[in-house]
């Protein structure tokens, strides 16, 4: 029981991690506005001068608001295009973003700030458009290269709770070699500790960047390899629905089709998932074998 309750909130993390992610970063970016907004109203105070204290804020809103919104484009930019990349190539990639990153940034909190300073009666002048470019360029390689770590960060202890499988190694020679034939069972290594999962459990497969997310009841396990190579190693009740999705046969439930032409596919966990129409054909010529 005590075992339990101690897992509980580690599971709710892990079933709700992407809401976490949201929260725990509007909640820094929040943070941010305030410490930045008072700081300056304070500065401005040292000196004996004054501002209307709405000024600092629609500084600091319109740019966390810009640099918040940014952040799922580069999260997808990174997991669709610069996983596959070794690690120089990666970091070159990801400090030229800083540019593109910037200019998007500079667009939308001038944008913002321009409309919140009319509606006030007032005008945004941006200033020097040199040496303002070169001086929010410096901030936003800082904050882009700082975002990209605490997203890795996270994403490194999500890994460590969910636990990372791999094929069951016959030595350590062969840790990391491909098995010739279907494994039955899959090694799972979670903080410090070491257990097996029957592959037949699996109930479905999403691709993540370099990772596939392996689906067992309410457990997620990331496995370090392409959609490709799992989809010719899994047994054959294992079939492609999606580019980014494979799907256990035995799990199926029931098919609807959809107007778009696609269909939709529900596990027995009530899961959701789509056929597309590119695989439509090889999975009911497979579905009619299981």
């Amino acid at each position: 029981m005590n075992t339990h309750m101690h897992n509980l909130p580690t599971q709710h993390f892990l079933k709700y991690q992407y809401l976490w992610a949201s929260v725990l970063l509007v909640g820094w970016f929040s943070i941010n506005v305030l410490v930045l907004a008072t700081t300056t109203l304070m500065e401005f105070a040292r000196v004996g001068k004054s501002i209307p204290v709405w000024e600092p804020f629609c500084w600091e809103i319109s740019s966390q608001l810009i640099m918040l919104l940014l952040i799922p484009l580069g999260v997808f930019v990174s997991d669709h295009w610069l996983e596959k990349l070794n690690l120089k190539a990666r970091l070159l990639v990801h400090i030229l973003l800083t540019i593109p990153f910037s200019a998007a940034h500079i667009a939308g909190m001038t944008g913002i700030r321009q409309l919140w300073y009319h509606l006030m009666g007032s005008h945004y002048e941006f200033g020097n458009l040199f040496v303002e470019l070169l001086y929010e360029y410096r901030k936003d390689a800082q904050s882009y290269l700082t975002i990209a770590l605490i997203i890795f960060g996270y994403r490194l202890i999500v890994r460590r709770l969910q636990g990372e499988a791999s094929y069951l190694a016959k030595d350590e020679e062969s840790e990391n070699a491909e098995p010739e034939s279907p494994p039955e069972r899959l090694l799972i290594k979670k903080l410090g500790r070491e257990f097996l999962i029957q592959t037949a459990d699996i109930e479905w497969v999403e691709a993540s960047g370099n990772y596939a997310n392996l689906h067992i009841k309410d457990s997620i396990y990331p496995m370090r390899i392409t959609m490709d190579k799992l989809e010719k190693l899994l047994p054959s009740n294992f079939t492609r629905i999606h580019r980014s999705t494979i799907v256990n046969l035995k799990h199926i439930q029931e098919i609807q089709p959809l107007d778009t032409g696609d269909y939709q596919v529900t596990l027995h966990s009530n899961k959701t998932l789509t056929l597309s129409r590119r695989y439509r054909e090889e999975f009911k010529s497979l579905l009619s074998l299981v």
